[in-house]
């Protein structure tokens, strides 16, 4: 088995990933409302702000992505990864008083969903009831691996772990990442934006030259 070591770490600084990254819809309805600005070292979006802002680069099965956020309002934020399109990708969305019913927009009630979206069509993959805390700090992350997908947050304020989840499922291996919420006051402020791949070490990687190498000695001696 070969031992990965992240070789593309990259802190991605707010100008790039509004320079850069693609401005979407909301992957609840697709609707769009608002802007995303910068602010400081942050970004922020527009009162009554729904969207999603989607990387301008493919992440394999075996990536990290990596963002802070802090909840200033009660609706609803979430990440997007293996991102095809708004109709296909993986997503979370959490939300307080309201939150992401999947194939039923809205639902009048907070917590935590995890879904799955295939052809515009989403299946549930974790749910909670938990719901943020307005004015806290979150980190949100999501590890790709050959078999699925971890969702780590963590309470930033209160340095507590919030989830920690391991799904098996290998539908998207690969596609963009992005950050989506849909606010009708203030948005969330995200920041520390991260990203980084991951591939065989160096060592293995010179180890199966190696080997090919010596396969090629060994073909050219049974010729002779």
């Amino acid at each position: 088995m070969l031992s990965p070591i992240v070789v593309s770490a990259s802190v991605i600084t707010p100008s790039d990933v509004l320079s850069d990254w693609t401005p979407s819809g909301s992957p609840i309805d697709g609707g769009t409302d608002g802007v995303w600005t910068q602010s400081g070292s942050s970004i922020v979006g527009s009162g009554n702000h729904r969207a999603s802002l989607l990387s301008d680069f493919s992440n394999s099965d075996s990536f990290g992505f990596s963002v802070d956020s802090r909840a200033r309002d009660n609706d609803l934020f979430g990440l997007m990864w293996g991102v095809q399109d708004l109709s296909n990708h993986y997503r979370f969305s959490w939300g307080q008083e309201r939150n992401d019913g999947g194939n039923t927009g809205w639902t009048g009630s907070g917590g935590f969903n995890l879904y799955k979206e295939v052809g515009g069509v989403a299946t549930g993959l974790f749910n909670s009831n938990i719901e943020y805390v307005i004015g806290n700090d979150y980190n949100l992350n999501v590890l790709g691996t050959a078999g699925g997908f971890d969702v780590l947050i963590t309470n930033l304020t209160t340095s507590t772990n919030i989830f920690n989840i391991s799904i098996a499922d290998t539908t998207f291996t690969s596609g963009r990442v992005g950050v989506h919420e849909w606010y009708q006051g203030n948005s969330n402020v995200w920041s520390n934006f991260d990203n980084s791949q991951t591939v065989p070490e160096p060592s293995v990687i010179a180890l199966m030259g190696l080997g090919v190498f010596g396969l090629g000695i060994s073909r050219r001696k049974m010729k002779k």
